[in-house]
């Protein structure tokens, strides 16, 4: 049966130093939030999905509806999105029909799978996608997961990541809509131990609750990932599980290689990798948090750490400070401009050794060329095993903050709760970019996006979202989730998101197919609010000669490890593809009748 109600928020504000918070109602452990417009009504809706509290059940959650106040209601009718405790909830235009589709996982104690794909009906009404049109990893315990365009192509892929070897997979998808799951997608011939770097034959890993955040490390447009786990496949047999904490860089097709140049002296697990420009150098810095111990070089699970990005080569610690342990697998810190002030400011928080409670405290940026912070006055609820996601709720151009976790007095129990941010000053969105070109290469089967930051000066933490829609055949291959032109041209339909290009001002994409294109780009503060788009350019791509290769006579065979091309082709572009997807070689061929791709 069908039902609806209405959260009778509890509105608390004690002393005027103490930030109002209102209490959902809802019991809810290790849960995980996401907000977006799903119902394409102008407002922030929230998904909520946790483990309960008491009375046994499998798994507790809400999909609430944004009444434009910052007033909620639960939708009616089944849910879908079920993603269940320690997991993660993410948006994405996964079949390009310009809605927002979900994909999910996590897990619990009474059903330890929980993950899959829910499309969107545009009207915000999800239904769970078919395994057979979408897959997904059949593991005991999958806990993270979410979108990119890994190879490129511009085709969303997306990722699933579980526990035990073989289980950290990602589904290229094809030209045809199809996904192809390729699990050697993560590579590494290198490996670590106490930061001893040995270099052998490839390993799998074995992770224990792996937690991703995807960024551009090194700015060259490729989306990489940093990984925290437990890692049960250590370097010598017999070695103690240890921590893991690492960069796999992207090398542009697709295949994700653990990066030698980024470690950290102290590995993470069961916290969370927050990023953000906070010198406003262009390059994402990384706050770091999590359980120390297992041979992870620290023993502690109450110490954060800022490292600053040194130009994609490297990172060097720059702020740390005692806060509290998070106990929980991601979403547990947030780099923000929390007071609009054009600086980023940091979140953190659990459960504290130093006050002997849960805590929520906020940093304040005040000397970001120095990394250099301010506890602030102002007192927040607190929580442990937290979640954290900055959304505006009511639409004033101050993002709110939601937090889920075991909450101290006065709540005094496991609750997922909105601290309303009062800060005197609105976010002012950052103008459009500049100087928006696109240059089309038919000899790499490559279209050059490059744009210019605006015209005013920006403030740190910008990053940049960009859009791509074939007009032939009205399919969106990067969908901003933003509105593009009109009188809210620029409004961003999810929140607490940097740009899908991250602080690239230049962007490649590969092997597009023939047609019209339009495209354009926003710049995004560090508040996450959108400026506008600037105005919409196109581009057409005609039939290119890798079409004619297939209409010519070829032959096509692998000799002695290598594969041959012979025939009658004499000028052309070869690509070879993995079965992932993945473009693993490419040739340009020039009066050869044979050609050797090794």
């Amino acid at each position: 049966m069908k039902k609806t109600f209405t959260f009778l928020a509890l509105i608390v504000a004690v002393m005027s130093l103490h930030a109002q918070f209102v209490d959902f109602g809802i019991e809810v452990w290790k849960a995980t939030f996401a907000a977006a417009d799903i119902d394409d009504d102008g407002d922030m809706d929230i998904i909520l999905s946790g483990d309960p509290a008491k009375d046994g059940k499998p798994e507790i959650g809400a999909i609430l509806i944004n009444d434009g106040a910052g007033n909620f209601t639960a939708q009616e009718g089944d849910r879908v999105i079920t993603a269940g405790r320690s997991g993660n909830i993410a948006f994405g235009d996964i079949d390009g029909d310009g809605d927002l589709d979900v994909i999910f996982a996590g897990w619990g104690l009474s059903n330890p799978i929980k993950a899959g794909i829910a499309l969107n009906d545009g009207r915000g009404v999800f239904k769970l996608a078919s395994t057979e049109d979408y897959p997904v990893l059949e593991a005991n315990t999958i806990v993270s997961c979410g979108f990119a365009d890994f190879n490129l192509d511009g085709l969303l892929d997306y990722y699933f990541f579980g526990n035990n070897k073989g289980n950290c997979v990602i589904y290229f998808q094809q030209p045809d809509g199809s996904f192809e799951a390729s699990a050697d997608a993560l590579q590494t011939t290198a490996r670590y131990s106490n930061d001893t770097l040995s270099v052998g034959d490839p390993i799998p890993y074995n992770f224990v609750e792996p937690e991703v955040s995807v960024i551009d490390f090194n700015n060259d447009g490729y989306p990489d990932m940093w990984i925290n786990a437990a890692d049960l496949n250590c370097k010598n047999e017999g070695e103690q599980t240890q921590r893991f904490s690492y960069l796999f860089a992207n090398d542009g097709f697709g295949t994700l290689t653990q990066f030698a140049g980024a470690v950290v002296p102290f590995k993470k697990a069961n916290g969370t990798s927050s990023w953000g420009d906070i010198n406003g150098d262009g390059y994402l810095d990384m706050l770091l948090n999590g359980d120390g111990w297992l041979n992870s070089g620290e023993n502690s699970d109450q110490v954060w750490r800022l490292f600053k990005n040194q130009g994609g080569s490297a990172i060097e610690e720059v702020w740390k400070n005692e806060i509290g342990r998070q106990a929980s697998i991601g979403h547990g810190s947030l780099i923000v401009d929390w007071d609009n002030d054009g600086k980023l400011d940091i979140f953190g928080g659990g459960w504290s050794g130093r006050y002997n409670k849960q805590t929520t405290e906020l940093y304040l940026g005040t000397d970001p060329a120095n990394f250099t912070f301010t506890v602030s006055s102002t007192a927040f609820q607190g929580a442990s095993e937290q979640a954290l996601l900055p959304v505006d709720v009511n639409g004033d151009k101050r993002v709110d903050l939601l937090v889920s976790g075991f909450s101290g007095a006065p709540l005094n129990k496991r609750a997922a709760f909105l601290i309303l941010n009062d800060s005197p000053n609105a976010s002012v969105a950052p103008e459009a970019p500049t100087d928006l070109n696109a240059v089309y290469d038919a000899n790499e089967s490559m279209v050059t996006f490059t744009w210019k930051a605006p015209v005013r000066g920006v403030d740190n933490g910008i990053t940049y979202n960009f859009s791509l829609k074939n007009k032939t055949t009205g399919k969106w291959l990067y969908n901003p989730m933003a509105i593009v032109g009109g009188e809210k041209n620029g409004w961003r339909k999810v929140a607490g998101q940097m740009g899908n290009v991250f602080t690239n001002k230049s962007f490649e994409l590969y092997d597009l197919p023939a047609g019209e294109y339009e495209w354009t780009v926003q710049a995004i503060n560090g508040a996450f609010f959108g400026g506008a788009f600037a105005a919409v350019k196109t581009f057409s791509i005609g039939e290119s000669s890798t079409k004619e290769m297939y209409e010519r006579d070829l032959r096509i065979f692998s000799r002695e490890g290598k594969l041959i091309i012979n025939g009658a082709l004499t000028d052309g572009v070869v690509n070879v593809y993995g079965i992932g997807g993945n473009r693993i070689a490419s040739t340009v061929l020039s009066n050869q009748p044979a050609v050797e791709l090794t």
